[in-house]
């Protein structure tokens, strides 16, 4: 466990319920760009504007909320690593898709910067300070950095190039150095490790940047690889395959209609039911509602465990690793290891005599902590998500946060109590639960003696 896992570890039963704290933030005029000097970037404003003629309703804007992070106590701590994908047909290149994108206030959606292909231009259209709409979940959002990368994960191998890549790596260094986020893969993250923040639309969870996107070279670049941090006897693993001779069998697919895709390096371990490659791939009841075992397509993230993730070690069977993951025991083959590096960090599992315990998509404050001059919507709600935590099995804790929602609406609209940050009560913990980041309340949980 890094010692800054540990210390947020450790805040995290020292919290106090905090007031919501009104914050002054206004949308600002065309600002200098905020990169390292060598890279060749511009800033090109996204929306912040009503986002049809309804000038009744003063959440109906875009792209992005104004801000004043980390002063205003959103702690920036993570970097978010997206692709930009493109729309069917059209002859515009991805990259200036995604800036045209994030100019229309209708499109409801934004990122801090967009990376292009070619020659790692880079755009910025969101100041880090405010909160951009990259990540589908707000907790995210609200602390993070959202880089797109021009790309379409299904073609990854040709759209991510090395002067994207060294541009990228570049700019998170800077951003790193800046907001003081530690250079690992519990703070580097993809898009495909967020999750959504409720039951309603949790299928919609994004996949980009993809199989193709190598984490191996792209953590080299940042100057920290992924790297055994525990000894051999560690009960943690972190997911290392070699990317360019690790080329698992993928398929894109239409409809039921799939298409075998080329050999190709990719970043992730299949995952099976069983230590035998004959067995079927592990399902996930959000991907796969009818129980049907996981599949081979590009986009079913059900069944495969990403480079740089680290989980709970839950069996060793001759060439075969096994993981919890996602409420199961799920196996993968590793000759010699080759594939995982041991790793570190707090294990929880359930308290004694509990079967299991919710999860949750996001860490909000319950509706009696908010203040009256906020009128409660009812999305806000905290409710459990699809999975939970069974009993007997263990998940890593990757931080800890207290419960937060920064309430935002349109400047103009003049709504009361606009800005502020509302914290709770609450503290929860972000576990490594299967592809994706998800919390439980610390109260809910037992943490087991420390692995090494």
């Amino acid at each position: 466990m890094t010692s800054t896992v540990r210390s947020l570890v450790v805040a995290a039963f020292a919290l106090a319920i905090s007031a919501a704290v009104p914050v002054t933030a206004h949308a600002a005029d065309t600002p200098t760009p905020e990169c390292p000097a060598n890279l060749d970037c511009r800033f090109v404003p996204a929306a912040y504007d009503w986002s049809s003629a309804d000038h009744s309703n003063p959440n109906n804007y875009g792209n992005y909320d104004p801000a004043n992070r980390p002063d205003d106590g959103q702690q920036i701590q993570y970097i978010v690593i997206h692709d930009t994908e493109t729309l069917p047909g059209s002859t515009v290149s991805p990259y200036d898709q995604a800036i045209a994108t994030f100019q229309k206030a209708s499109s409801g959606s934004s990122s801090h910067y967009v990376i292009r292909s070619s020659d790692g231009q880079v755009t910025q259209m969101v100041p880090t300070k405010d909160v951009a709409w990259h990540a589908g979940n707000w907790t995210m959002n609200e602390h993070s950095i959202g880089i797109e990368h021009e790309g379409i994960a299904t073609q990854g191998g040709t759209w991510y190039t090395e002067q994207m890549y060294r541009a990228s790596a570049d700019l998170v260094k800077f951003m790193a150095a800046k907001y003081h986020i530690p250079l690992d893969r519990q703070h580097i993250l993809g898009h495909e490790d967020i999750s959504r923040e409720r039951t309603s639309n949790f299928a919609a969870a994004h996949w980009d940047p993809g199989p193709y996107w190598d984490w191996a070279h792209y953590m080299d670049l940042l100057g920290a690889p992924i790297k055994a941090t525990g000894s051999a006897s560690s009960q943690v693993v972190t997911i290392n395959p070699d990317y360019a001779t690790n080329q698992p069998e993928m398929t894109s697919c239409t409809g039921t209609a799939c298409t075998p895709l080329p050999a190709h390096g990719a970043n992730f371990v299949p995952l099976h039911t069983a230590p035998d490659a004959a067995s079927p791939l592990i399902t996930d009841p959000v991907v796969h509602p009818d129980g049907s075992p996981g599949t081979t397509a590009i986009d079913d993230w059900s069944d495969k465990a990403v480079a740089g993730r680290s989980y709970a070690l839950a069996g060793q069977q001759g060439d075969w690793t096994a993981i919890w993951y996602g409420g199961q025991q799920a196996w993968f083959a590793n000759p010699g290891h080759h594939s995982t590096v041991p790793g570190r960090g707090l294990l929880l599992t359930t308290p004694y005599g509990v079967s299991s315990v919710p999860l949750y998509g996001r860490a909000f404050p319950e509706q009696s902590e908010y203040p009256a001059t906020i009128p409660f919507d009812a999305t806000w709600t905290v409710a459990p998500i699809p999975w939970t935590l069974p009993a007997g099995q263990n998940y890593l804790a990757t931080g800890s946060f207290r419960a937060e929602n920064y309430y935002a609406r349109f400047d103009p609209a003049g709504v009361p109590a606009n800005h502020t940050l509302v914290t709770g009560g609450t503290t929860y913990f972000q576990i490594s639960y299967n592809h994706r980041l998800v919390y439980v309340k610390a109260s809910d949980v037992r943490a087991l003696p420390y692995s090494g």
